[in-house]
């Protein structure tokens, strides 16, 4: 797809909102609908949007931390050439996934706006009325993003050298123009959840409110880190595919490389994705208990149970590859003999996050009571303190693999050992002891405890973190990272890790909007078309594995286009790789 072909979809999203903008004078009595070609009109918004959000994510997430690998790749430079070739390999690696996958996020995304204006044209009529102005701002940020990211990166090759800082500066504008484009778009999803800044017959009043309501910056920074965990993982499950196709050692140890950086930056994003949502959860219950009720323990519940289980799938199989990747480092055994205990700690804290208060499955057992040990695990305190633990055992996996194959130099290493693992220690002990308080305390306090909990857990992350790079500083190396070793089975990890966060990403982008139950914009602007209310789990599922399935059809095709698009004479082609990994068993 064209730079050209992108802005003519553009156009035609400009198109459609002008046509529509006309008729906005406020919510009616009650809305029109039309079908669109004889479908299900909330179908064909669902799929498209959903697939719209997916793509506007991985575009959204790689160029920042592709742009982050590039930039240490620059400081580095002078220190050591061979490291610079590596990390600015490995970052345009990344971007090449790029443009075919930013050319259907325009697609989708103008085949998401005429079908919300066809098929819901007072709705649409309504939004326009009350975000006009935003409107007209979006596209043009939009195309801005658009022109920093095909300069970005068709430019890369020329821009080396004295003019790395330009290349680095567009990349900086890219991800500035792309996080102004998301922060808009939530504007408009979480007026439809939280509204603001309308009176009581959804008059606007100020369209300041109506952009910063009660949801939207909770939702800005849950998706901003969702999005950074999402586009990592499918960046590791593209440098899978490419080390399982690859013919040379010098291209495994390089996708090899490439699979552990994204599956490290998702792992790094997972310590802070719950406590994301937590704040959009508290946010959205504060607005309205209704919303508590709906997904706590309401129609929703058991999406939650279901989140819950696919959650654990996803960490423990970033995890489980994690503890894999002690096979490339020789000398490792002593770290390897905590991973069946790390194992199992995190089994047992998903089985307590996963349990439901109650097991209602009829009205006649939904009037009985709680199970007398089941329903003690099922209220929000254990849960945190199940979910805190599970983050501190991924980290303290990190910890254990950076010490793999290396020994600390510095003269009060031992007692530094010591101090760190007992601030981890403490960092446990306090998490629960504050989770017990809270199950016997008032909610109110409850959850300031919680809130405790997730500071205790970044003081006790930062403290231990510092203090490990003061004792890693000049650590002898005792054997190579052999990059390329991994097992066949960890890359296979890395492909099921990028079909469990699609996956989970549906599911709870159907939770966010099926919350709002039977209203267009909650409280405002009642669904009263024949496809209102919710449909049952069964139908969510095999929609959203539908939805999982096209995705990746699509992705497919762009990463089969990025693979196409490699130029002979280029630095960055696979025929000319630069120096395989070998140093150090840290990118």
């Amino acid at each position: 797809m064209s730079k050209g072909a992108v802005l003519a979809l553009v156009a035609v999203f400009l198109l459609l909102v002008a046509a529509q903008s006309d008729g906005a004078q406020g919510p009616g009595a009650a809305p029109e609908y039309r079908t669109v070609l004889g479908i299900d009109s909330r179908l064909a918004v669902w799929i498209a949007a959903q697939l719209h959000l997916m793509f506007a994510a991985f575009v959204l997430a790689v160029p920042m931390f592709a742009l982050f690998i590039e930039f240490v790749g620059w400081r580095a430079a002078k220190r050591d050439a061979a490291e610079a070739r590596r990390n600015d390999w490995l970052a345009h690696e990344m971007a090449r996934l790029l443009p075919a996958a930013y050319s259907l996020t325009a697609i989708t995304g103008a085949l998401l706006g005429f079908l919300l204006f066809t098929a819901y044209p007072r709705f649409m009529a309504y939004m326009t009325g009350i975000f006009g102005p935003t409107f007209v701002v979006y596209p043009l940020f939009f195309v801005a993003e658009t022109l920093c990211l095909y300069f970005w990166y068709y430019g890369w090759d020329r821009m080396q050298g004295e003019r790395k800082w330009l290349h680095l500066l567009l990349g900086l504008l890219l991800n500035i123009f792309g996080t102004i484009v998301m922060f808009i778009a939530d504007a408009w999803a979480t007026f439809m959840m939280t509204p603001g800044g309308v009176d009581q017959q959804g008059a606007l009043v100020s369209l300041y409110d109506a952009v910063w309501n009660p949801g939207w910056m909770p939702l800005n920074i849950h998706r901003l880190v969702a999005n950074i965990t999402f586009g990592a993982l499918l960046c590791s499950a593209y440098a899978a595919y490419r080390f399982l196709m690859a013919t040379s050692a010098q291209e495994r140890a390089l996708y090899d490389w490439m699979g552990y950086t994204g599956n490290l930056i998702a792992l790094f994003t997972m310590l802070f994705l719950p406590f994301a949502g937590y704040y959009f959860g508290f946010e959205l219950f504060a607005y309205s208990a209704t919303y508590g009720v709906t997904l706590m323990g309401g129609v929703l519940s058991w999406l939650f149970i279901i989140q819950a289980i696919v959650i654990a799938v996803l960490f423990i199989g970033a995890a489980y590859y994690s503890w894999l990747g002690l096979l490339r480092i020789p000398g490792s055994e002593a770290q390897q003999r905590w991973s069946p205990v790390f194992n199992v700690a995190l089994i047992c804290g998903f089985i307590v996050w996963a349990t439901p208060h109650t097991m209602a499955a009829s009205m006649e057992e939904s009037t009985g009571g709680f199970h007398p040990i089941l329903g003690a695990l099922g209220v929000m305190a254990p849960k945190m303190i199940a979910v805190t633990l599970v983050l501190v055992v991924l980290y303290s996996s990190y910890l254990l693999y950076r010490r793999a194959g290396r020994e600390p130099t510095v003269l009060w290493h031992r007692k530094g050992t010591m101090i760190q693992w007992s601030l981890v220690g403490v960092t446990a002990l306090v998490i629960t002891a504050l989770g017990v308080y809270g199950y016997f305390a008032p909610a109110e306090v409850r959850i300031k405890t919680s809130i405790w909990q997730i500071i205790v857990l970044m003081i006790g992350i930062v403290a231990t973190f510092v203090l490990d790079l003061f004792l890693m500083r000049g650590a002898k190396t005792l054997a190579q990272v052999r990059w390329g070793t991994l097992p066949r089975r960890g890359h296979y990890v890395l492909i099921m890790l990028a079909f469990v966060i699609v996956w989970l990403m549906a599911l709870m982008g159907y939770a966010r909007s099926g919350v709002r139950l039977n209203w267009h914009v909650f409280g405002i602007m009642q669904d009263t078309s024949a496809g209102a209310g919710l449909p049952s789990l069964g139908e969510v599922a095999v929609i959203i594995t539908v939805i999982t399935f096209i995705f990746f059809a699509l992705l497919a095709l762009a990463f089969a286009i990025a693979g196409l698009a490699k130029a002979p004479n280029s630095q960055h082609d696979g025929g000319h790789l630069p120096d395989a990994v070998t140093q150090g068993g840290q990118p």
